[in-house]
């Protein structure tokens, strides 16, 4: 059972972090029609996890100004956004009040499917008549990490029904085949957080000295390096930032992981002769095959940014005491 358990989150994580990443990049270009799936998506999803019984208020009611979803009985209105200025949260909660919507529901939640920001405004006096929330897929994914299994078992099931059908109509979705930046380095931390056999000391950990590494230890590959990290932190960064969020590791996975990446990228650079080019290549390589073999559609270049990422870090060819001196 916690197998399954540990399975149904992946999926809901895997298939929630992708629709994010499919939702910002559209928006990016101007799509905005994956907006219209999200809102029946959420819908039957908010259904499943809290028990609402939402209704989608732009086919029920004409002109539902301020929100997408409502469930009267509860009290609850919902708005499905990839807008998450300030601005956009300011409007809704003004055609909420102007509305008087607060009359029929007394909770008004603002769900960002992309990521929320640290808003310090205040978005209007509305205490005085309903509560208001702000959420995004990791606050959602937090609180689906806490559900019982058979709660799990039906969101997973949802959402792979929900985008098989979409897929088999030809509708823009997501592709369980399509190789995605952020599914790829969700995949390959959990690969290296799920080892067993990591020998972990629990001694003090060596303070990371990234300047020493790049530019004395690793001196004649200093501008490889770095232009490296600079070229891929452009167009992955944001994806690592959502695949950590989404995973939400606890520390005891996070060292493993860690300790697994310090062991095997040691051993591969004193097999490549202190190389850092050469190792990063061969390790590129060598967790490529482990995600190809577990029948993961895997970004190379996104594992190669990850481990980049990592070496900055000093998780990747770890220094030794003697090399920060």
């Amino acid at each position: 059972m916690a197998m399954n358990r540990e399975i149904y989150l992946k999926h809901i994580s895997d298939t929630l972090a992708t629709l994010r990443v499919q939702v910002e990049n559209r928006n990016s270009l101007q799509l905005y029609d994956i907006n219209i799936l999200a809102e029946d998506l959420f819908k039957e999803l908010l259904n499943l996890v809290y028990g609402y019984n939402l209704e989608n208020l732009n086919i029920t009611e004409k002109n539902a100004a301020a929100i997408d979803l409502g469930d009267t009985k509860r009290r609850v209105a919902i708005q499905v956004t990839s807008d998450n200025s300030g601005t956009k949260i300011r409007d809704t909660v003004d055609k909420f009040n102007q509305k008087k919507l607060y009359e029929k529901y007394e909770r008004l939640i603002i769900l960002i499917i992309a990521k929320k920001k640290d808003y310090r405004k205040d978005f209007g006096n509305q205490s005085l008549f309903f509560k208001m929330e702000i959420l995004d897929i990791s606050d959602l994914l937090q609180h689906i990490r806490g559900m019982e299994t058979p709660g799990l078992e039906k969101i997973a099931d949802f959402l792979e029904r929900e985008f098989e059908v979409k897929r088999k109509q030809g509708g823009k979705s997501i592709s369980s085949s399509e190789p995605n930046e952020v599914v790829t380095i969700m995949k390959l931390i959990e690969f290296l957080s799920d080892h067993e056999d990591i020998n972990i000391t629990g001694e003090v950990e060596e303070e990371p000295d990234p300047e020493n590494k790049i530019y004395r230890r690793f001196s004649h590959h200093s501008e490889f390096l770095v232009s490296q990290y600079r070229e891929l932190v452009a167009i992955y960064g944001e994806a690592l930032k959502i695949a950590d969020q989404t995973l939400g590791l606890n520390p005891g996975k996070i060292i493993k992981a860690r300790s697994y990446l310090k062991d095997e990228s040691d051993k591969v650079l004193t097999k490549c002769e202190d190389n850092p080019k050469k190792a990063l290549e061969v390790l590129v390589e060598y967790f490529e095959s482990k995600l190809s073999t577990s029948g993961v559609q895997y970004d190379k270049v996104a594992i190669k940014f990850y481990l980049v990422d990592e070496l900055i870090k000093c998780n990747v060819f770890p220094n030794t005491p003697g090399e920060r001196n």
